[in-house]
């Protein structure tokens, strides 16, 4: 048997102990956005054992914004890329694909990220795309201080848990948005219901003043 066998057989049950991690706590009773954030970068990290943080950057409005991170490397980093609009995870985004960075010393690909990945002690990354039904929801990257860090067995593990994740996310999304319909319903509804009371109107003439003050405003109706 190889000796790498049996590295690589732990390195694949700490990922699905790790993908369980996240379903579950998708799924439990009330779970919000951040947590399923926090429990997708702290579990990248912990499942690959070459790794030394994990960042994950979500795309919206058309722009690629950092959402969590495990350390201050990935804060750094996923804040530059944002601000220069290059760099592997914007490139990952875009392109839907994995990228790797085997050593950002001498990667020539991006030179001013190189450069600050160097002034963090980053030199290698895996910057995975985050997908489902072709929609771009952002990228997850794992960091790590060493060259080359990351070997064949970590781009197929990181793929799968970036598949799995980025499913977590997009159901938490969802959730989430489902969520702040109903608080905007609910108090829509109690505006309804203090214009039909002091100017003895009712729900049809109550929505349409609303729906002219927002216009007037131009201010959402929530």
């Amino acid at each position: 048997m190889s000796t790498e066998q049996p590295a690589v057989a732990a390195a694949v049950a700490e990922t699905l102990i790790a993908v369980e991690v996240i379903a579950r706590t998708l799924h439990a009773k009330d779970a919000r956005l951040d947590t399923v954030l926090a429990a997708i970068v702290e579990n990248a990290a912990a499942a690959q054992p070459a790794a030394d943080d994990a960042g994950l950057i979500l795309l919206a409005g058309g722009r690629l914004q950092p959402q969590a991170t495990t350390g201050r490397p990935p804060q750094v980093l996923d804040l530059w890329q944002q601000e220069a609009g290059i760099g592997p995870c914007v490139e990952a985004a875009g392109k839907q694909t994995l990228i790797t960075v085997s050593d950002a010393a001498g990667d020539p690909r991006w030179p001013g990220f190189a450069a600050a990945a160097q002034a963090c002690g980053v030199r290698s990354m895996l910057c995975a795309p985050l997908w489902v039904n072709e929609h771009s929801l952002g990228t997850l990257t794992l960091y790590s201080r060493r060259p080359a860090a990351f070997g064949e067995p970590d781009i197929q593990l990181v793929r799968l848990f970036a598949a799995l994740a980025a499913l977590s996310l997009a159901e938490a999304q969802q959730a989430g948005q489902l969520r702040e319909a109903l608080d905007s319903r609910d108090l829509i509804g109690q505006a309804k219901g203090i214009l039909m009371e002091r100017c003895k109107v009712d729900a049809a003439c109550a929505f349409s003043l609303l729906t002219r003050a927002s216009q007037d405003l131009n201010m959402k109706l929530a």
